[in-house]
């Protein structure tokens, strides 16, 4: 009888402290900006956490502001800027796909807002067909995307890494019809992933530390890899991953939907194993979306129909 309780009392605990793991909300979430007809969305912090950027509805256009909510400025009014913007690693710049409208067609554009100089430089020609996404190569001193069958590479204007930095060539990552694809801009090679065969995936992030992909499939859960392929993870239903500063958890929502639009979505961490799953938001009556991990355990996330962007402290 004593053993058995014993054990009961063991289970118990390891139940309690499942429960009790992983990141939790230091406070209420504290509102920065938004709301009073004006609607932002999709905030990023910038690697130094000195900033964030977001867009307005639509992703029209292109915004900054400090981390306290001081400071803001418009970067971009153009259609389509604020859709898969990214940071440079220095925090000096955005880099977006912008598009605008002629005679009913859709012209997209590669540019780049210096946001020490406030100067704006367009690397490609504004065209029909555009498909991919840009990034950043590892160093800042190029831009890549890829485009009918072919990886782009362009000049930022950035100084050249030294030779040291550019010993071991950095894996860059990006879709290529749907399928996860690594290479390097070296020599423009890539080889293609299907961790799960006949799926398509989405929402591709590369971690900081360049070692770890996460990535959404099509109608189906969240998963993390490892860039050569190896060590899926499979992490349950999530939606828009993004990396912690340290490479080693992701904060991601999850949307339930009736196919038309959302109807609950949810603030989550989650370790890179799979382990320690936390919620953050437990709202009913809100719709907390896109976070974003910043330096000093902050999240910063908007609230759809209402289009206000708030931060959360995390402790553990």
């Amino acid at each position: 009888m004593h053993r058995i309780f014993v054990f009961l009392l063991l289970i118990t605990m390891l139940d309690a402290s499942a429960i009790n793991a992983g990141w939790k909300t230091r406070e209420a979430p504290r509102k920065l900006i938004g709301g009073e007809g004006r609607y932002f969305m999709n905030p990023r912090w910038s690697p130094d956490g000195a900033k964030l950027a977001f867009t307005e509805t639509r992703y029209h256009g292109l915004w900054v502001m400090n981390s306290d909510g001081s400071g803001l400025r418009q970067v971009s009014e153009e259609d389509a800027a604020g859709y898969g913007f990214e940071w440079s690693s220095d925090s000096q710049a955005l880099l977006s796909r912008v598009a605008k409208f002629e005679n009913n067609k859709r012209y997209n554009a590669v540019k780049l807002f210096n946001l020490a100089t406030n100067e704006t430089k367009q690397l490609t020609d504004y065209r029909t067909f555009m498909p991919g996404l840009p990034h950043w190569s590892p160093a800042n001193d190029k831009v890549y995307m890829f485009n009918r069958d072919q990886l782009e590479v362009f000049e930022t204007g950035k100084p050249a890494p030294s030779a040291a930095a550019t010993k071991i060539a950095a894996p860059v990552h990006f879709l290529k019809d749907g399928i996860l694809a690594l290479g390097n801009l070296a020599d423009l090679q890539y080889k293609t992933f299907a961790p799960l065969a006949e799926q398509q995936y989405l929402n591709l992030v590369l971690a900081p530390d360049r070692g770890k992909i996460a990535f959404e499939v099509k109608g189906g859960n969240l998963h993390v890899m490892n860039v050569d392929g190896s060590g899926l993870i499979d992490l349950g239903p999530g939606n828009r991953p993004q990396w912690s500063p340290q490479s080693d958890y992701l904060v991601y929502m999850i949307a339930g939907d009736d196919g038309h639009q959302f109807l609950a979505t949810d603030i989550y961490t989650i370790k890179c194993d799979g382990s320690e799953k936390a919620n953050l938001t437990n709202t009913a009556e809100q719709l907390e979306m896109n976070p974003s991990w910043g330096v000093g355990n902050r999240i910063a996330f908007d609230v759809m129909d209402e289009g206000e962007i708030y931060v959360i402290e995390l402790v553990r």
